[in-house]
């Protein structure tokens, strides 16, 4: 699994905002484990982290009462528990180590990948690059309380997933999702009958991430900028799964799903002058905890796949309209 140390402040700070639940207000999903390993990785100093913390709590809600949970199954998708189910994935890590624990609830839960719009998948990421136990457990029990499954049709075609996504956006129309939260915009599309042909015969996770950033570097959407953070986050969980294949596919109909609920007119990336050092450095300036991920996701993606349309929508992400 890969780790990357953060630092001791750093580590203080995750330990104190796991006081707090993983969603907030209207079901909106709690950035601040994610927002303070991002700005870590990017050198912030710890007053930089501390002052982001502070601000950021402010509408954060209690975790609630640590009741007994002796098995996660009939809680998926509930809602309830998160406490009591992060205390019984630390007591499973405990007795049978990360691994274990991993290999044995990431199959229960990879068919929810999108839960709470692909937050609970991106927080575990979090956590593995970060070595942080802690982390790990509240992802896992994130994801049991907001676990809601996606179907992955099983008919296969020879298209592109470009052309996949062009046939069944012109069958579907253009008008994207409504709601307040990524989830409540992609359950507006996602039973559509369109979808059962989204899959294609074979499949990349390169080819799913190049999908990701072509579509948010046209445009400058939220909901496209999750499948961007959610391709760099299955990246950093993969080798964790026994099937790549089969929840690469599950990445590739939740991907194609928000692609449709998003609004594709948004602002569009340009060449730039920044480099990579000033980007994060503005970056760690920022109180915005979606353009301190954004910035810190792009950067990996860039070293992975050497695409300058990384380092592209990092710059318009840090740069004032």
């Amino acid at each position: 699994m890969p780790t990357a140390a953060i630092s001791s402040e750093c580590s203080a700070l995750l330990a104190d905002a796991r006081r707090h639940g993983p969603l907030y207000g209207p079901g909106f999903s709690n950035h601040l484990p994610m927002a303070l390993i991002a700005l870590d990785r990017m050198r912030a100093p710890p007053a930089v982290l501390e002052r982001f913390a502070d601000s950021y709590r402010q509408r954060l809600q209690p975790a609630g009462a640590d009741d007994p949970v002796t098995d996660p199954l009939p809680l998926l998708g509930q809602g309830v528990h998160y406490a009591g189910l992060e205390r019984f994935f630390n007591d499973a890590v405990t007795a049978d180590g990360e691994e274990a624990v991993l290999r044995r609830w990431l199959p229960v839960l990879w068919p929810g990948l999108a839960a709470a719009g692909f937050h609970a998948m991106i927080r575990l990421a979090y956590a593995l690059e970060a070595g942080e136990r802690g982390e790990l457990c509240a992802a896992l029990a994130f994801w049991v309380l907001a676990y809601k499954p996606l179907p992955v049709p099983p008919g296969r075609t020879d298209e592109t997933l470009d052309g996949i996504a062009a046939r069944i956006a012109a069958a579907t129309g253009e008008g994207g999702g409504t709601g307040q939260t990524i989830g409540a915009r992609m359950a507006t599309v996602e039973r559509s009958p369109a979808l059962a042909g989204a899959q294609p015969a074979s499949i990349a996770l390169r080819d799913v991430a190049t999908f990701a950033l072509a579509a948010f570097h046209a445009s400058e959407d939220f909901m496209l900028l999750h499948t961007v953070t959610a391709c760099h986050a299955f990246r950093t969980v993969a080798p964790c799964l026994d099937n790549e294949e089969a929840t690469l596919r599950q990445l590739w109909q939740a991907v194609l799903v928000a692609w449709l609920a998003a609004q594709r007119e948004g602002r569009r990336a340009v060449p730039t002058r920044l480099g990579w050092s000033e980007i994060q450095e503005r970056a760690t300036r920022s109180t915005d905890d979606h353009v301190i991920k954004l910035c810190h996701t792009a950067r990996a993606e860039d070293e992975q796949y050497g695409d300058p349309r990384y380092l592209e929508i990092a710059a318009r992400a840090v740069t004032p309209r």
